[in-house]
């Protein structure tokens, strides 16, 4: 018995005299030479008997190369110690998987600091008429969230409170709100400046403040272009979560935790700058902003997520936090309507269409 060689592509057995220096293992076969460089092999642990020694390439691995003179051997041990050493092969991989773990964090934490204002810039610098398209799914949304309310006179209240907010908001593009009759409470913001208010939200806003402060927060969204960032921004997430986890026709567990991870991260931001954007619609026209602080006081364990996810975590800051943002902010004095328009209001959905 000697040395032998398999390579992969016959099951033919090559006896060789290795050539064992300090740069590989080199030997003669029936079909050329062969030299395999000590950093090209693989060392295949389990095979006996372990006196003798069996590698792999790593450029092919369907190939064997055996060695069993105990001279090889001893010589291999001299030339390249680490492969005859197992701790030092598994140091050696503990080094590359760390390397590769760096590499994956170093990427993610460039994602999530670079992505976001990259997006945003390119969001806020897209023609509006990106926007400002038909888009069939937006009606289909529409009706899954209720029919539109129409009462007369109570929209154009509403449409005299919105263009009190858009005059002072001053945004160039036209910018629609309606009200729809689903029970939840939440507004909605789509692409082309619309805003879908939900009866929910209506029926238990307690003043026109309330309701003036959330309409501030959506017109806030449409002005930053959140839609086309949060677009732009998705699409970024999904190709690098395909680039660290691969692409098999399903989310992988890491990959949704990356994909909603950042994304979160990066909703809390819009949000926040969409508050602030309210609050200050609410200053310049004198609108008492404790509408708002009550609003979100009262949203607290209510629906929005500061009690099932920590803040840090919430697409939406904490309730506590944006109450006392608009409380210790806000500067106006009067209520946006008269309590007799305020009550007309309200009923918005007594007819729907």
């Amino acid at each position: 018995m000697g040395s032998h060689f398999f390579d992969g592509a016959t099951p033919k057995r090559h006896d060789i005299e290795p050539d064992i220096g300090p740069e590989g293992i080199a030997f003669e076969t029936e079909r050329g030479a062969l030299a395999w460089r000590h950093e090209d092999l693989i060392r295949l642990w389990d095979y006996r008997p372990q006196e003798h020694l069996a590698f792999t390439h790593r450029r092919h691995q369907d190939s064997r190369l055996i060695i069993e003179e105990a001279w090889a051997v001893e010589a291999i041990g001299r030339q390249a110690p680490q492969l005859l050493e197992r701790g030092r092969e598994r140091w050696r991989h503990t080094g590359i998987a760390a390397g590769l773990s760096l590499g994956v964090l170093t990427l993610i934490a460039g994602l999530y600091f670079f992505v976001p204002p990259v997006t945003d810039r390119l969001a806020r610098a897209m023609p509006w008429s990106f926007e400002a398209v038909d888009r069939p799914e937006l009606d289909k949304l529409a009706l899954m969230i209720g029919k539109r309310c129409a009462a007369e006179e109570p929209n154009r209240i509403l449409r005299g409170l919105v263009e009190d907010l858009l005059k002072t908001a001053a945004f160039p593009h036209p910018i629609t709100v309606d009200v729809t009759s689903s029970k939840m409470v939440n507004a909605l913001t789509f692409a082309g400046g619309r805003i879908v208010l939900l009866r929910g939200l209506i029926d238990k806003a307690r003043s026109p403040n309330e309701l003036a402060a959330v309409i501030g927060h959506e017109i806030g969204h449409v002005v930053h272009r959140d839609h086309t960032e949060r677009w732009m921004r998705e699409n970024a997430l999904s190709a690098a979560s395909v680039l660290l986890f691969g692409f098999d026709g399903t989310n992988t567990i890491g990959q949704t935790v990356f994909e909603t991870g950042l994304s979160l991260s990066y909703s809390r931001g819009s949000e926040q700058d969409a508050d602030r954007y309210a609050l200050r619609l609410l200053n310049r026209l004198d609108l008492d902003p404790a509408g708002g602080a009550e609003f979100f006081e009262r949203m607290r364990g209510k629906g929005d997520l500061s009690g099932l996810l920590p803040g840090y975590l919430s697409t939406h800051p904490d309730s506590d936090g944006r109450a006392v943002f608009f409380r210790e902010q806000g500067t106006g004095t009067k209520q946006a309507l008269s309590p007799e328009d305020w009550l007309i209001l309200k009923r918005i959905c007594d007819k729907t269409d």
